[in-house]
């Protein structure tokens, strides 16, 4: 098959191809996805009490992240069509599985009646049919990606509006900075090419790599907080940093319960 073979992408990023390996077409753009194999581990041991206590969905979600990891490598070690595929549908279903558990009841249509198991299954169908669209017209990705997205940012940012955790809002500050620099790299790398080349540093999308890693993660640290404050608020949800909970700049943040015996309400 056409779409298989290495090089059968449209894209082509800003690293020159087959420089460092002969077998892997971007080197650094490859090695740049080893948070995403590195982190879901502890991430899974960290949230162990929320998943047990509070959704535990979540666990999805580490698994996800090492799939879009996987999937990048595929992609930009051989610019195969099917790599780019994976490597963007990974991240729509990312995208949609935190759609799908941290949506606030809240905003849900009046029909639902804040019926979040029917409002997964719409969460579902709606991926299944953007995925078939997205591999009969691979272009409809970036559309299909943006209408989801963008409600994800509004729904953070009114969720910040009404906490009163200094520690969550330095957290939000934390996740939008970071993001901002990682579309930035994205940006660069895709259309100043030429110029990043001239300076002998065509290696911006490594860092994109790195940087919406964290920032993505940071985002479900922050979803999975509100969540828990929207749904059982009595258990006492809170911020905590690993491995010292000091190390509020340099740890990596999770959300744990003081209250972890207390069962959620339905």
């Amino acid at each position: 098959m056409e779409s298989v073979k290495r090089g059968s992408s449209t894209i082509d990023w800003c690293e020159s191809n087959y420089s460092i390996l002969p077998g892997v077409a971007e080197f650094y753009n490859t090695v740049s996805n080893i948070f995403f194999f590195l982190f879901p581990p502890l991430l899974w041991y960290l949230y162990r009490q929320y998943s047990q206590q509070v959704n535990n969905s979540i666990n999805i979600m580490w698994l996800l992240f090492v799939a879009v990891g996987a999937s990048s490598v595929y992609f930009h070690a051989t610019l195969s069509l099917v790599g780019q595929l994976l490597d963007e549908l990974s991240i729509i279903w990312v995208v949609m599985c935190g759609v799908a558990m941290w949506f606030p009841r809240r905003f849900y249509p009046k029909l639902l009646k804040g019926n979040r198991r029917m409002f997964k299954m719409i969460v579902f169908m709606i991926t299944m049919t953007s995925n078939v669209m997205a591999c009969i017209k691979p272009a409809l990705n970036s559309f299909f990606m943006m209408p989801f997205v963008l409600p994800c940012v509004v729904v953070l940012y009114l969720e910040m509006k009404r906490t009163h955790c200094l520690r969550i809002r330095r957290l939000g500050v934390s996740c939008a900075g970071l993001w901002f620099v990682a579309v930035s790299c994205w940006v660069n790398d895709k259309l100043f090419c030429d110029t990043w080349q001239s300076l002998s540093f065509p290696y911006l999308h490594c860092f994109w790599h790195l940087l919406v890693f964290i920032s993505g993660y940071t985002a479900v640290v922050l979803f999975s907080y509100f969540d828990a404050m929207n749904e059982c608020p009595e258990m006492g949800p809170v911020l905590k940093y690993w491995p010292k909970d000091t190390w509020e700049y340099v740890g990596i943040p999770y959300v744990t319960l003081r209250c972890a015996g207390l069962k959620p309400k339905d």
